[in-house]
């Protein structure tokens, strides 16, 4: 049986494929299929490899870590390289908001969530449509960008709610129609449905991501953050992916100049391997319950090292700053498909770029567009509640050269996709 088959007989068919490709490697930006071909990674596994593939840095502090060992139970003792790797966390997010490590996004969204309404004695929660925060049961219940996620599942938690996100294009608003109309949604939902005195936590993506790259208006975390203070509610940013650099600060609630009380961490996190991490004000940790929450592999010892070596490249080689400029240079190289007819936006904050096709032939035209850049040797990623979104999210260290021609070809691919000749 060659690959394919195999696979089919022995992985579970619940993960659909996106491409045909057999990987082989990967080398800085780009994956290598088993024929030696390369591609271009724009996706990244998803936000992930936030360096590419092969950093030495991200190796060499695995195989160093590596030789002590693999694997200690976070609850067993004392671990000098996951209580740095939570210190460097601490110096990029809220200083003196202790650590909890899980494995995955969707796990830091459940711990932020037990939190909550241990810390609270409250049970409801608040989330916003058109949000991705995960697949495992309370995350889920969170989730609302496709029904598709959450219907084989139901019920779900109870005592979540959800109101629109500020998203202008898929509301076909103004940005300030938009910000009007969530609060407006807010403050019906508290006077209909549940007193704010109820409500734990309410959590939101500082930029939604599998919902379509959607950058809110200006206003609305700021709003967010003070009507959670003024009604004793507990603001959570899940920063998963839009977290670590990707948006040109170290996260997306930081643009807004807003102090969350828990943040959610995960994907890049790690430099590659899986980690994730949800930090709180210390007065909420003090009132978890140690034994109430816990996990085997949170705060991995091999990934909290290449975590740690990711961050300490990015400090050093300033990527951050870098994302913030790449971001800019691919607005204005993207902005004239904004002229194109089926184009509805091109957007981005950072390196989490997007361009949003028209509802109706999204989807489709999303699909010929990553089609024909396979065919270039390029890989992108679709978003969107219909997928009728084009995102990028490339290593932050890029070559720039690299990316630039990357973008002119894309203008290139989507011209011809909208124009049908591809």
């Amino acid at each position: 049986m060659d690959l394919k088959e195999r696979h089919q007989q022995a992985i579970a068919g619940v993960v659909p494929l996106e491409t045909p490709l057999e990987f082989d490697r990967g080398e800085g930006s780009y994956l290598i299929d088993r024929s030696g071909r390369r591609y271009l990674d724009l996706m990244t596994g998803i936000a992930v490899n936030v360096l590419g593939y092969g950093h030495p840095a991200i190796l060499e502090a695995l195989q160093k870590q590596a030789q002590k060992y693999l694997h200690l139970y976070n609850g067993l003792g004392y671990q000098d390289i996951v209580v740095e790797f939570a210190e460097a966390i601490q110096a990029i997010t809220e200083p003196g908001y202790p650590v909890y490590f899980g494995n995955s996004g969707t796990e830091a969204v459940e711990a932020a969530l037990k939190l909550a309404r241990a810390a609270t004695g409250r049970a409801g929660i608040i989330a916003f449509r058109g949000a991705f925060h995960g697949r495992t049961y309370g995350s889920l219940s969170l989730t609302a960008s496709n029904a598709k996620y959450r219907s084989a599942y139901e019920p779900l938690v109870p005592m979540v709610y959800h109101v629109d996100y500020p998203a202008p294009t898929r509301l076909g608003l103004t940005s300030e129609a938009a910000l009007a109309h969530t609060q407006q949604q807010l403050m019906t939902l508290f006077a209909d449905e549940i007193d704010p005195s109820k409500v734990a936590v309410i959590v939101v993506e500082p930029v939604q991501g599998e919902g379509g790259y959607v950058i809110p208006p200006a206003g609305f975390l700021p709003w967010l953050s003070e009507l959670c203070q003024k009604n004793g509610i507990l603001l959570a940013v899940d920063e998963v992916q839009s977290g670590m650099g990707r948006t040109g600060r170290w996260f997306a609630y930081q643009h807004a100049n807003i102090h969350p009380d828990i943040v959610i961490l995960g994907k890049a996190l790690g430099g590659g391997l899986p980690i994730s991490a949800m930090a709180a004000r210390k007065d909420l940790m003090a009132r978890w319950a140690p034994g109430t929450h816990g996990t085997t592999f949170g705060g991995n010892p091999a990934a909290a090292a290449t975590g740690l070596a990711a961050l300490k490249v990015m400090h050093q080689e300033h990527l951050v700053e870098r994302a913030r400029d790449l971001g800019a240079f691919a607005l204005d190289a993207l902005k004239p498909l904004q002229d194109l007819p089926g184009v509805v936006d091109v957007r981005g904050l950072g390196l989490m770029v997007a361009v949003e096709f028209e509802a109706e032939r999204g989807e489709s035209m999303v699909t010929a567009v990553m089609e024909e850049g396979l065919r270039r040797s390029m890989i992108v990623h679709p978003a969107g509640l219909r997928h009728e979104v084009i995102r990028l999210m490339p290593p932050l260290n890029i070559d720039q050269a690299v990316f630039e021609a990357a973008l002119k070809e894309l203008v290139d691919i989507i011209r011809g996709v909208v124009g049908g000749t591809h």
